[in-house]
């Protein structure tokens, strides 16, 4: 019998109980009887697992985002991993660490902070850089902010996962600046700073990574702007124009209508700004799928419905060409 096993280390006839969050509980009704389908997740990934008998009182007892302890065996399930589930019960909170059931960043928390901080302090124009201190120097935001995921699960969907993304947005808009000096550099490295800044409040992270009630009636995008002008307000005189420009990175930094934008970019550094932050979360997303379709030992990932494709994974070198 295997005690507190992540699932990244359970295989195939493995007996073990463990502790685990509960992602998915549903009741599914089956040849005249009931069954009780779950999904148990941890840092390390998720497993799907099956009750058979007394599943309605299981029920009772049960629901989504709870920590549970596990007792079950690892089987399959038209050829996928599946846990035929002995036992079950909610656990209690001295049990467990919540922290150890959601995924990091596997980057530097306080290297990534210190480019932020190295960013700011670029910032040559006198409102925006007040504005930048003003939100960066706050000791309670700053925890919030690195302890953020960037998303639920398409890119950075882990603790630290918005400091990654915004650090990887704000590199790419930085050198784009450098090429095009026509651009309002300062305007455009703050709104790469705080173009996600609304995720705070959007998405939550105890033991799962779930959207907030506040997230899902009004989104980050709104949440975002109205905190990053609720702040310009704080600094005395800060321009109206300025003000305008910056809610507008914030509304239209999703690009498009179809993807969420109340707006669409309608300034350069907008179109930039866009632009930077589709090629950090794609590229984000696509190393997952790829890790993912490489340790099936696979060529082709399976068909992705985002993407609407196929992604090829064997990008290492053949022998043939190492030869050459």
């Amino acid at each position: 019998m295997n005690e507190n096993c992540t699932i990244s280390d359970l295989n195939d006839g493995d007996e073990f109980v463990g502790f685990y969050v509960l992602r998915r509980c549903e009741l599914k009704e089956f040849d005249g009887g009931f069954r009780l389908d779950l999904e148990l997740s941890d840092s390390t990934g998720t497993l799907p697992g099956v009750i058979w008998d007394d599943a309605h009182n299981y029920m009772k007892t049960l629901k989504k985002g709870v920590v549970v302890k596990v007792k079950g065996r690892v089987g399959s399930y038209r050829d996928r991993p599946q846990v035929r589930i002995e036992k079950i019960r909610p656990a209690d909170e001295d049990e467990y660490v919540p922290e150890s059931f959601i995924p990091s960043t596997p980057k530097d928390i306080k290297a990534l902070l210190e480019r932020v901080h190295s960013m700011v302090d670029t910032i040559e124009d006198k409102y925006l850089s007040q504005l930048g201190k003003l939100i960066f120097d706050n000791p309670q935001f700053i925890k919030e902010y690195t302890r953020s995921p960037g998303g639920m699960k398409w890119h950075h969907p882990y603790l630290g996962g918005l400091l990654e993304h915004t650090v990887g947005v704000v590199e790419i808009c930085d050198f784009v600046a450098q090429q095009h000096t026509d651009l309002n550099r300062d305007l455009l490295v703050l709104a790469a700073l705080l173009h996600d800044v609304g995720k705070i409040k959007e998405i939550s992270a105890t033991t799962v990574i779930d959207y907030t009630d506040e997230g899902r009636l009004e989104g980050h995008i709104i949440i975002g702007e109205r905190f990053v002008r609720n702040m310009c307000d704080r600094i005395e005189d800060f321009p109206s124009k300025l003000k305008m420009l910056m809610s507008h990175l914030m509304l239209s930094h999703q690009g498009h209508r179809e993807f969420s934008s109340p707006v669409e970019p309608m300034i350069p550094e907008g179109f930039v700004l866009y632009y930077a932050d589709e090629i950090d979360s794609k590229l984000n997303a696509l190393g997952k799928i790829i890790a993912k379709t490489t340790e099936e030992e696979k060529k082709w990932s399976a068909f992705n419905r985002i993407l609407k494709r196929y992604i090829y994974a064997d990008m290492n070198e053949t022998e043939e060409d190492t030869q050459e």
